[in-house]
């Protein structure tokens, strides 16, 4: 007996021996591995972290630089503490690796060529401001290189249906999540004359739900280095109420009093009108549009603040950051009972319709006021800032204050034509042609009886609301932050833990521990990825698709973490990034049917239909490189 098990463990010791003499050969590849690994961790920080913090930065409620600083830190402790699961999740999710025995050196070139596909393609839909699925890319990215290795035998098509049901259960499923949970907001809270008391009263179950519904998620991962994975599911759901429930408590003994009398400190002196408002208001509307001759001496004689507008190839204008205050009847623009303004483009002669319920209008003026045009694309602390001319919160809020784009273009015919009433999105887009000018003369306003005024305006937050939804929102995007990086690490990480347990025990088959410091790896490459490159997808799911209030954004945020929760634990196909945009897409149409931008929707979801066969035909290309030339 014990003769035989020492020839057992002297055999297996020999073999295992051997096995690590034969990978050491390619050694080179896991190098390689670790270096792709990096870049496409890099890839999903720069489009998947937008998931979680794309609405808070869209409501304003973060700064750009306060949401990267807060997903760094939440990414990373996520990733360490809740990606322990991640070596059995790409590994043998979508293929059969017992297929590769006998041939690891394939399988571990089949891990890097994955790496490869998905963070291409990643990188190019974060350059097109595409949010995509990190998960369906080394998906699409595991079954290209398989193809290629060992045909279509051991890929597991039924994973691939439901990835393809995805793309349709979870937009629509979270859209109705949303859409409801924002419906119930609106009528019991935004809807109300004075908000504030029904807003108190929501609080504590906002938070506790938002409480309740998070930690359940994270401890039903089963993470093996918080103990969870030894917690059984009634334990779990018990301990989410409990948790729940003292938040509430929490929330309405000691929070609920204090940011009743913050309320009440804000909102005293001048409730629901900003600074510039008042100023404005002070003067009377201007009977005569003044020449632009005229506006160009009045700024070159003052000597305040200004700002530098660079459209395009043009040169810059110093124009005087006072000219809101000039000639410009904001608060009639706002409040008044006119239906559209028109903007005459004294080159081409057409007019520009920009109408009353253009979303972004109040939040333009406030963006105005708080950081002289700055704010919308950087940092306030510089006095110059070029402003892109196919940007539309520039173009949109140039038209508004009568900013000219072409310093050199004098004489300017101040008629103007009327122009058919289209949607708002095209209205605001097209109010700057290239190479225009919008002098502060040709802003008129027009009202006639043939113009039909439009009734679906989009809803502004009062600041009351904002102060109520503002840190549920925070914590929201922490607590789907925190989720994300123990999640989707596993989409950068998990092809490079395949290629380092093959090279370490030389068996496809492993059931060693996921080494903490490859998880910490991947939580560094995707907080680099979101520093450098996040804010182009941030800018997509924030304010391109939709303007986003703090009151919509802890909506979408709510509802689609639920959904996420629901689904995934039933057993139905989701994608986080596609229920966040399902969610933005349905509750900014309830706001307002105008303010969607269906055309970048439209974009997105052809994204997603090809992501899986072009990271698989990425995947596959450089898999019959290493096949057919390098191996």
């Amino acid at each position: 007996m014990d003769t035989t098990t020492l020839a057992t463990l002297a055999a297996a010791t020999a073999a295992a021996l051997a096995s690590q003499s034969d990978m050491s050969d390619y050694l080179w590849l896991l190098v390689v591995g670790f270096i792709i690994a990096f870049i496409l961790a890099f890839s999903v920080g720069a489009n998947d972290v937008a998931n979680s913090f794309g609405t808070a930065v869209g409501s304003g409620v973060v700064t750009l630089r306060q949401a990267c600083i807060l997903a760094t830190i939440f990414e990373t402790v996520g990733s360490v503490l809740l990606g322990a699961k991640v070596s059995e999740t790409i590994r043998q999710g979508i293929i059969d690796v017992r297929m590769y025995n006998g041939s690891e050196h394939v399988l571990m070139a089949g891990s890097i060529s994955a790496m490869c596909g998905s963070a291409v393609w990643q990188l190019a839909a974060s350059f097109l401001k595409l949010p995509i699925s990190g998960t369906h890319c080394i998906v699409g990215a595991t079954i290209g290189f398989s193809m290629v290795a060992r045909g279509h035998q051991g890929v597991k098509w039924m994973e691939l249906l439901r990835i393809v049901a995805s793309w349709f259960l979870s937009p629509i499923l979270s859209g109705i999540m949303s859409g409801i949970l924002f419906y119930f907001v609106r009528i019991f809270i935004l809807n109300k004359s004075n908000p504030v008391p029904n807003g108190l009263r929501a609080l504590p179950v906002f938070y506790a739900i938002t409480m309740g519904i998070n930690l359940f998620s994270i401890m039903f991962t089963g993470a093996p280095l918080l103990g969870f994975d030894r917690v059984p599911w009634w334990g779990t759901l018990c301990l989410s109420l409990g948790c729940a429930i003292i938040t509430a408590l929490v929330v309405w003994f000691v929070v609920c009093p204090r940011l009743k009398k913050k309320i009440e400190r804000e909102t005293a002196p001048a409730p629901f009108e900003t600074p510039l408002m008042e100023k404005n208001s002070s003067k009377p509307p201007a009977e005569h549009p003044q020449s632009p001759s005229d506006l160009h001496l009045q700024n070159s004689s003052a000597e305040s603040q200004k700002v530098a507008f660079k459209l395009g190839g043009s040169e810059e204008a110093d124009l005087n950051s006072d000219i809101e205050a000039k000639d410009l009847d904001i608060s009639n623009g706002l409040n008044g009972s006119v239906g559209h303004m028109t903007i005459t483009d004294p080159h081409s002669g057409r007019s520009h319709t920009i109408h009353k319920d253009s979303g972004l209008y109040k939040d333009l003026l406030h963006k105005l006021h708080k950081a002289k045009v700055g704010d919308c694309i950087g940092d306030s602390d510089t006095e110059e800032r070029p402003l892109r001319r196919n940007n539309s919160y520039t173009s949109y809020t140039m038209a508004i204050y009568g900013i000219q784009g072409d310093p050199k273009y004098k004489d300017v015919d101040t008629g103007f034509q009327r122009r058919p009433r289209v949607d708002s999105h095209s209205s605001y887009n097209s109010a700057m042609t290239s190479g225009s000018t919008v002098p502060d003369g040709s802003v008129t306003q027009e009202a006639d009886e043939n113009v039909v005024v439009e009734e679906d305006k989009l809803e502004i937050d009062q600041p009351a609301v904002s102060l109520l939804f503002q840190f549920l929102q925070i914590l929201t995007a922490c607590f789907g932050s925190f989720a994300h990086g123990g999640n989707d690490v596993s989409n950068a990480i998990g092809p490079l833990v395949a290629l380092w347990l093959l090279y370490e025990s030389g068996s496809v088959v492993s059931n060693a521990p996921t080494p903490i410091w490859l998880l910490l790896y991947g939580g560094v490459g995707i907080c680099a990825g979101l520093w450098v490159w996040g804010r182009r997808v941030i800018q997509t799911m924030g304010k391109d698709l939709t303007p986003i209030t703090p009151s919509s954004g802890f909506s979408i945020e709510l509802a689609s973490a639920v959904t996420v929760v629901v689904a995934s634990n039933i057993g139905l196909p989701v994608s986080t990034t596609h229920c966040k945009v399902g969610s933005v897409v349905a509750v900014g149409w309830l706001r307002s049917r105008k303010s969607v931008d269906w055309r970048l929707f439209r974009n997105i979801f052809i994204a997603w239909f090809v992501t899986v066969p072009i990271s698989g035909l990425l995947s596959a290309a450089i898999m019959a490189l290493f096949i057919y030339v390098i191996l």
